[in-house]
């Protein structure tokens, strides 16, 4: 539910008795009811109401947390948004929603069921919600009040609330390493590369194997020609050909795949990374004036190691 910048007004009653036909005046929230017959009790601000199912308990009051199934109709019955498995939840009068369910919502007791129609004043009123909600719609309301909750029951929530979701962010990362892996060996065997991969998912090439005495390790101080690109070839960023990229090991200022991968490297050896997704910029876009990485990419850089100074800064 997007905010409409609406003064919020105390709620009132405007009668309690159901409108009959002739009682509405002609603008296209009251046009529509009379022409569907629909019997609906008035509330403040041009609101109308069914209730379907009573509920027990109290109404709800500012400042009160409410948790909230609902689905929400164009006057033409095209639904523009609903809740999905899990219901909403906000805090009544902390301009959380818009102004039409400050003021619906608390028309329905705990467990309560019905529809609320509102005038586009106090929904989405001139401007709309993009290519959802036109300008100037009145709107319809189907809600359910699951539940009032007070602050501790509140934060009860939104600790469950939470654990799901970082459930699903791991859910969703293993899927696309698994994804990725994938990717990487079909890359691999496309290109007949002799690859060697690690425990992290990274994969390397070792094309020259250069003549310095070590690979580089944590704290080397390196200075790196590189080219990047994308699985399709597509390259996003590449080195400066007259000075090249300098990186201390270690240091968490480069992506993990570099950190990792860099240690395969000798001072004068060449080679090929293949970093997958969750070792780059993972869900992130990286887009900047000369780079280009879409959410969740593998990366592929051709390297050189031009020098590599051992324990830089000791």
């Amino acid at each position: 539910m997007k905010h409409v910048k609406i003064t919020i007004i105390t709620l009132l009653f405007i009668g309690s008795g159901l409108l009959a036909q002739g009682q509405m005046g002609d603008n296209p929230l009251e046009t529509y009811l009379r022409e569907k017959q629909i019997n609906a009790r008035s509330a403040t601000e041009g609101i109308y109401y069914q209730v379907e199912k009573e509920g027990e308990g109290n109404y709800p009051q500012a400042g009160d947390y409410v948790k909230i199934r609902y689905t929400g109709k164009l006057l033409d019955g095209k639904v523009f948004d609903q809740s999905n498995e899990e219901a909403i939840v906000f805090q009544l009068g902390r301009r959380q929603v818009i102004s039409g369910w400050e003021i619906g919502i608390p028309l329905f007791k705990k467990g309560g069921k019905g529809t609320l129609y509102l005038p586009a004043t106090v929904a989405y009123g001139k401007r709309g919600a993009g290519k959802a909600v036109p300008p100037n719609a009145p709107l319809i309301f189907e809600v359910e009040l699951e539940d009032i909750l007070d602050i501790d029951a509140y934060d009860r929530y939104m600790e469950v609330q939470e654990a799901k979701e970082r459930a699903a962010y791991e859910r969703r990362l293993e899927e696309q390493f698994d994804t990725d892996k994938k990717l990487i060996s079909q890359y691999i065997k496309k290109n007949k590369l002799k690859a060697k991969q690690t425990a992290s998912g990274l994969s390397y090439v070792i094309t020259k194997k250069g003549k310095g005495k070590n690979t580089a390790k944590a704290g080397d101080l390196l200075d790196v020609q590189y080219e990047g690109f994308l699985l399709n070839g597509e390259p996003f960023d590449q080195s400066d050909s007259a000075k090249p990229y300098q990186v201390t090991l270690g240091k968490g200022k480069v992506i993990k795949g570099w950190e990792e991968g860099l240690q395969f490297f000798k001072k004068g050896a060449e080679g090929w990374l293949l970093i997958p997704s969750k070792l780059a910029y993972g869900p992130r876009p990286i887009i900047e004036e000369t780079v280009n990485v879409p959410a969740n990419s593998v990366l592929v850089f051709k390297i050189k190691v031009v020098s590599l100074k051992e324990q830089a800064g000791e």
